[in-house]
């Protein structure tokens, strides 16, 4: 008996690109990580299509090993190149951005969100990234609570800092001559954000995918001690105000996919958009899975000819 778990095709549109600085760096390359709208159209393999065919007619149901197992194979197959196709709408988009500044720089390098507090990779995934915890509120009904990172776009750049002479909350922002504080990002970074709480409730919304790569500058970084947002955006670069000609020089073939799509690892199951809950693939690129849904899916369950 083999078993179908489906989910419904997506159409998603491509988006502007972000990247966010990570602290993780090996020899003269650093990691940082970007983010941009899933530009795939995720699709049945031909071999399942026809499979399903065969698979609805009782006058064709063919045996296991010659028909079931290459078409999921033709689906993993199918997903591999899906995957691949992000990574290379992710390099034609550095690309672009390099092409259409004209000077070597990026448009994002170095980094205008700070993941300081980023301990690991996956603690960079888009949907991660919205919690990472800066300062703490010193008064009022917030006292003792971090700051998320969402809320520090959210306020225009702005996070809690010590108290002001009459005892209420005072707030602090980064140095706009520092290269990293780039405020007319924040709200690129709050579109993204509703784009991502958007693909949480509906299946057929477009979603936020996240990468990293390697990246050499003409400049040398002196990164600071985490203490907050505005701390890592006022990081010292080697360039006097006003003469920043810090290129962008990437490893392409670093590209990384953080959270790429992926087809369920059972052996008798061909993720198909037959099921309910509108979900092409067991595992969605960058898309965490609801916790309103069943442990196991909707499946369609065929009987196999001996």
């Amino acid at each position: 008996m083999a078993t179908f778990n489906g989910g419904r095709m997506v159409a998603l549109f491509l988006g502007v690109l972000f990247a966010a600085n990570v602290s993780f760096a090996q020899d003269d390359w650093e990691t940082v990580v970007f983010y941009m709208v899933d530009p795939i159209n995720e699709s049945l393999a031909p071999e399942v299509e026809e499979y399903i065919d065969k698979w609805n007619d009782p006058l064709t149901w063919e045996t296991f090993e010659r028909d079931f197992t290459p078409a999921r194979e033709a689906q993993m197959a199918q997903v591999a190149r899906e995957n691949g196709a992000r990574k290379q709408a992710a390099r034609s988009h550095l690309l672009e951005d390099l092409r259409t500044r004209g000077d070597g720089t990026s448009s994002w390098y170095p980094s205008w969100i700070p993941l300081g507090s980023a301990m690991t990779m996956e603690d960079s995934l888009f949907k991660n990234i919205l919690g990472l915890p800066g300062r703490t509120y010193d008064t009022g009904l917030r006292e003792g609570q971090e700051q998320p990172l969402v809320e520090f776009f959210e306020l225009d750049g702005t996070e809690p800092f010590g108290l002001n002479p009459d005892g209420s909350q005072k707030f602090r922002s980064c140095d706009d001559r520092r290269r990293r504080c780039r405020k007319e990002f924040y709200a690129d970074f709050r579109e993204l954000v509703e784009i991502h709480d958007a693909s949480q409730i509906s299946t057929t919304a477009p979603r936020v995918i996240s990468f990293t790569i390697q990246v050499k500058s003409s400049r040398d970084r002196t990164p600071v001690e985490f203490g907050g947002f505005v701390d890592e955006l006022n990081e010292q670069i080697s360039a006097e105000p006003g003469t920043d000609t810090t290129y962008a020089d990437f490893n392409w073939e670093s590209i990384r996919l953080l959270q790429p799509a992926a087809m369920d690892p059972d052996p008798y199951l061909i993720d198909s958009p037959a099921s309910y809950n509108g979900k092409l693939y067991w595992h969605p690129a960058a898309k965490p899975v609801s916790s309103t849904e069943a442990s196991s899916w909707g499946r369609i369950k065929a009987t196999f000819a001996d």
